[in-house]
């Protein structure tokens, strides 16, 4: 077997969203295998997240070093309102600490749990979700104490800053 062969059956830690869920990422037939082996072992729910990229897996680190290169063009201000980084667990002010989380960021775990409890600590409780999904949004409804808004689509994010502004007037 080829060095090429056996990086194909990787399988990744991709995010820990809470005590009971955890998203596994990789090769695509051996996160299914991987996922039997969970049932065996116990998991009671096992679902397929349908997408076509190994985000948060080894896997993505050839794709990583392509990020890398676009965004030494980009210039990154410090960021005016904290932004917490998934793969430190920590606001960083740092242009270059920024773009390094960002590129950990795609092959990475995600440590959703702790970035909530870390928000929590903080006493930062409103959360924009930017992507395609509510599914971070949604974990976030059993929590009274943050007050989370997916941007998935125009009409989403236009109701979450209108949200986010009539709160700083309050």
């Amino acid at each position: 077997m080829f060095s090429s062969d056996i990086k194909k059956k990787i399988v990744s830690l991709a995010s820990i969203n809470s005590h009971n869920q955890i998203v596994i990422s990789g090769d695509r037939s051996a996160v299914y295998k991987a996922s039997l082996n969970c049932k065996k072992l116990g998991a009671k729910y096992i679902f397929n997240i349908n997408t076509n990229i190994a985000a948060h897996s080894e896997l993505m680190k050839p794709i990583s070093k392509k990020l890398k290169k676009i965004l030494k063009l980009i210039t990154i201000h410090p960021p005016k309102v904290p932004v917490i980084n998934n793969v430190d667990v920590k606001s960083e002010n740092n242009s270059k600490k920024i773009k390094n989380a960002l590129i950990r960021q795609m092959y990475s775990t995600v440590r959703w749990k702790e970035v909530i409890d870390f928000i929590k600590f903080k006493k930062n409780f409103i959360m924009l979700e930017i992507g395609p999904n509510k599914i971070l949004t949604n974990l976030n409804k059993k929590d009274k104490n943050i007050i989370s808004f997916s941007t998935n689509n125009l009409k989403n994010f236009l109701l979450a800053f209108k949200k986010i502004n009539k709160g700083k007037n309050e």
